[in-house]
């Protein structure tokens, strides 16, 4: 069999748009203001009561078993809550492109599976693709690359606010409990540091619709060959800390 007769690694059908279109889907949905074009994107399970007082609800993404609210924030910017997985995420992102949305700043966390001081926030410059949804919007490839100039003036604003932070490569996967230690020997020799499940899909869509994309990520949990860490007790506190860090990022866009 050859390469290109594995479904993932297919590239027939990359220049052509889908049957179904995010427009579709979103029927009736008015688009955001003209004025309004940037989102966050984070990965929070309850929204931060002091972020949502300053937001409203402009519509709810609908992801198969659970309806998650979506917002706009103090008039400027669409705050967005979006669920585990690039699959997800990625279908999430398509529909904020298609309200009007050109630049998307991801926050969430990761593991570390790098020898780094997790203390440290990373800036993602590129990721591996070993996930399955980049693979229908760009042709196969070990790594997309994130948006070099909007990477930069996010790294410029965190060198600014004195935020400690790395500029490194994550590795996404969609297999959570695949992560083995083969896998890590060789994505650690890729040259990732983090992993976690949806930066390269999200980079590939935003490659695809042609907007500025870029991640910051925090470490959740420590991933070496030998055992886990678990997910380590200050994750709700950087959680925060990082979610107000982020939107004040975005304003100053």
């Amino acid at each position: 069999m050859k390469d290109r007769d594995i479904p993932i690694t297919d590239i027939i059908g990359l220049e052509e748009e889908g049957v179904i279109s995010p427009r579709f889907i979103l029927d009736s949905q008015d688009a955001l203001p003209k004025h309004i074009t940037t989102a966050v994107m984070l990965f929070d399970r309850t929204p931060d009561d002091e972020i949502i007082k300053d937001s409203i609800v402009f519509y709810n993404f609908l992801a198969a078993s659970v309806s998650i609210p979506q917002y706009i924030y103090k008039d400027r910017i669409v705050l967005s809550y979006a669920p585990l997985g690039s699959a997800a995420a990625g279908g999430l992102l398509e529909e904020l492109i298609a309200l009007g949305i050109k630049e998307v700043f991801a926050c969430g966390s990761a593991g570390a599976i790098g020898d780094i001081d997790t203390s440290n926030f990373l800036l993602v410059d590129k990721a591996i693709r070993d996930e399955g949804l980049s693979y229908h919007y760009l042709e196969p490839s070990v790594y997309v690359e994130l948006d070099e100039d909007f990477t930069q003036v996010l790294k410029n604003e965190l060198d600014n606010l004195g935020i400690k932070h790395i500029t490194g490569t994550t590795w996404t996967t969609d297999g959570f409990f695949r992560e083995t230690k083969s896998r890590i020997t060789k994505r650690k020799a890729q040259g990732a540091v983090s992993v976690e499940m949806e930066c390269a899909g999200l980079a590939a869509v935003a490659k695809y619709r042609n907007i500025k994309f870029a991640q910051l990520l925090y470490f959740s949990d420590i991933v070496k060959q030998e055992i886990w860490s678990g997910f380590v007790e200050e994750t709700p506190s950087i959680r925060k800390k990082i979610s107000h860090l982020v939107l004040k990022i975005a304003l100053n866009l």
